[in-house]
């Protein structure tokens, strides 16, 4: 009981706190660094462009996760070095239910919608190898938003309408993201005007299940995702 509480009031900072941002530095790169100090401590290292995810700030760095070799890091970076989506164009809700929610700005529009998890349409596998025990995966993958239980809906399609063309996430993008939540504050896009890139965030899952994931369109095509548990 204490241990999901935990992960309860973990997922709401992570909503409250947790946020993507874009490596942005004159040198065009960053360092990510150990500790949140300047000393000689430096990690890893970024260029511009490069998403982040960031988590607490202590003094003059934040907390990030980032992603390097397809595999998920953690570092520190300098606030400074870091710009949020949120500084960017925010597309207004057009329309959102339980099932749907539609963002536009002048000729932009996405639109994200909800499915019911199906089971008898999806191959489950157990971690014993059983029904009694958690799941381990989903359709062959390891998967997003459900700490071992049987989500209840998944995302049905992500569609972007920009300038008179039609873009759907591909469904590799979509297909291992469950329990997606498609209320105020944790389904968001935001549109980086001089970069011509859309950003579609959703935070998603329940409790220890919890992850955030960014999607990113450039110059009208699919680019790629970042899916993190973002605590």
């Amino acid at each position: 009981m204490r241990l999901t509480l935990l992960f309860i009031v973990l997922f709401a900072f992570q909503s409250a706190f947790g946020q993507f941002g874009i490596i942005h530095d004159n040198d065009g790169f960053v360092f990510i660094r150990k500790a949140a100090i300047s000393s000689n401590n430096i990690a890893d290292t970024l260029s511009n462009g490069q998403v982040v995810y960031c988590l607490w700030q202590k003094k003059d760095y934040y907390e990030v996760d980032y992603e390097a070799d397809q595999k998920l890091h953690s570092g520190y970076v300098h606030k400074s070095r870091i710009q949020f989506l949120s500084k960017f164009d925010s597309l207004q809700t057009l329309e959102r239910t339980s099932k749907r929610v539609i963002f536009q700005k002048d000729s932009l529009k996405v639109t994200l919608n909800q499915i019911p998890f199906l089971v008898k349409n999806n191959k489950l596998e157990y971690g014993n190898g059983d029904q009694s025990s958690f799941v381990d995966k989903i359709n062959g993958k390891e998967y997003w938003g459900s700490d071992g239980g049987i989500p209840k809906t998944q995302y049905g399609q992500v569609s972007i309408l920009w300038r008179d063309k039609k873009i759907d996430l591909p469904k590799e993008s979509l297909e291992d993201l469950f329990n997606p939540n498609l209320e105020d504050k944790y389904t968001m896009v935001n549109f980086d005007k001089k970069n011509n890139t859309v950003y579609i965030v959703g935070q998603n899952g329940d409790a220890a299940g919890g992850y955030a994931v960014l999607w990113i369109i450039e110059n009208g095509k699919y680019k790629g995702r970042f899916v993190t548990h973002g605590f």
